[in-house]
C-alpha cells in the first residue's frame, strides 16, 4: 500500500508539472539589479531592498514559488503570455510601441517576450529574454535572472 502511494504521488506530481507549459520551471539566481529605463537621472536604489534580491534563488515550481521577499508565493496560478514591449515591465518601456521596442531590444528582448505571470498576492512578472535568461521588475529596479544549471 505505502509503494502504491508513493507511485501514484509521483504519478500526481508528473501530471501537475505536464498541466503548464515550463520555461520558467526550476531554480534561478538573481545576478543583479539595475535601475529600470524609465527611472529619472539623479534616482538613488533602495540598497537595503535590492541586496535582498540580489544573489538570492528563486524556484518555480507547480505548487510554489520559494524566493525571497515579495516574489515568495504559494499555489502560484502560472499563465505563460506573449508579451508586446510596450507591456513589458507594467508598461514601463513607454506607451509608443516603437520607443518600448527600442528600449526592450536596448535591454536584450525582442518585440515580443515570453512571460510568466504568477497571479500571487504581488503578481510579479516574469519576462523571458532567452531559455536562459529573464527580468523582472520591482521598485524602479529590473533584477536579472539567470537559470541555475
Amino acid at each position: 500500500m505505502e509503494r502504491a502511494l508513493r507511485i501514484a504521488a509521483a504519478l500526481l506530481a508528473l501530471a501537475l508539472a505536464a498541466c503548464t507549459d515550463k520555461p520558467f520551471m526550476g531554480t534561478w539566481t538573481i545576478g543583479r539589479a539595475d535601475p529600470a529605463p524609465w527611472v529619472e537621472a539623479g534616482f538613488v536604489p533602495d540598497e537595503a531592498a535590492t541586496a535582498l534580491y540580489v544573489g538570492q534563488t528563486v524556484t518555480f515550481a507547480p505548487d510554489q514559488i520559494e524566493a525571497p521577499g515579495l516574489l515568495a508565493c504559494t499555489n502560484p496560478n502560472y499563465a505563460f503570455v506573449d508579451v508586446p514591449a510596450a507591456g513589458l515591465f507594467q508598461g514601463g518601456l513607454g506607451d509608443d510601441a516603437a520607443t518600448a521596442v527600442t528600449r526592450a531590444k536596448t535591454l536584450g528582448f525582442g518585440a515580443n517576450v515570453a512571460t510568466i505571470k504568477t497571479a500571487c498576492e504581488h503578481d510579479i512578472a516574469f519576462h523571458m529574454r532567452d531559455a536562459d535568461h529573464a527580468a523582472f521588475a520591482l521598485d524602479n529596479m529590473i533584477y536579472w535572472l539567470k537559470r541555475f544549471r
